[in-house]
């Protein structure tokens, strides 16, 4: 049987990368609830943001809940922990391309009530945050809360961190990306309320360091579309 394969070419201020459609429709199979890796998908649609090349990746653990006349979006600003994320970002958004994403990216549910996900969700799902990784292309990923950062650098091979009481991240060099673990908006905004402002300006001056921002725009322009025969 014969089947076609698209490649668009991706433009960015300076450089070109392949972008597979293979992404896009692992994306729509998730979200058309084709995807049965395990029983979440009966819970709420799965979650993506926005595909495109990205510099920072922001990743949580489990989508939220949604009302039907909500739009559906990780770590969106309509909750809190997204709204302080925003906050950090906005004064970015013309310099550098950030995506927001989830280990898990449907709704763990108990007796209609949100909770955490086990292990084997978590395992189930991480096939989809690599394909993110590889075909989003981040330099830059910041692990929110422990449980993110304990499970994602257990997968990668790499010793756990302490994470910094002072809020002066260290980023972790795997491959050509930056793994940050910091700690979770929520837990600022509840724990460490006072310190917010220290929280926001050590991660903007970590992500500012690692990005030379004046070489990438947020703008995605596809310029050619290939198609192979195989």
């Amino acid at each position: 049987m014969k089947y076609f394969t698209t490649i668009f070419t991706v433009q960015l201020t300076s450089m070109t990368v392949k972008y597979s459609q293979d992404f896009a429709q692992r994306a729509n199979l998730c979200k058309s609830k084709r995807c049965k890796e395990c029983g979440l998908f009966l819970n709420q649609l799965p979650i993506f943001d926005e595909q495109k090349i990205s510099n920072v990746f922001w990743v949580g653990l489990s989508a939220v809940q949604f009302q039907d006349d909500e739009e559906m979006q990780p770590l969106s600003p309509l909750t809190r922990s997204g709204a302080l994320i925003h906050s950090i970002e906005a004064p970015y958004l013309d310099k550098i391309s950030f995506y927001k994403t989830n280990i898990v990216k449907c709704v763990p549910l108990k007796e209609d009530k949100i909770r955490y996900p086990v292990e084997h969700e978590m395992e189930k799902c991480f096939p989809n945050f690599e394909l993110e990784l590889s075909e989003l292309k981040p330099t830059t990923v910041f692990l929110l809360g422990k449980q993110v950062a304990t499970f994602v650098l257990k997968k990668l091979s790499h010793a756990i961190p302490e994470f910094s009481q002072d809020f002066n991240y260290e980023p972790i060099k795997i491959g050509e990306v930056n793994f940050v673990p910091v700690h979770h908006p929520s837990f600022i905004l509840v724990y460490k309320r006072k310190y917010i402002d220290s929280y926001i300006q050590n991660i903007q001056k970590l992500f500012m360091k690692q990005q030379s921002v004046s070489k990438y725009k947020h703008r995605v322009v596809i310029n050619e579309c290939e198609f192979v025969c195989v």
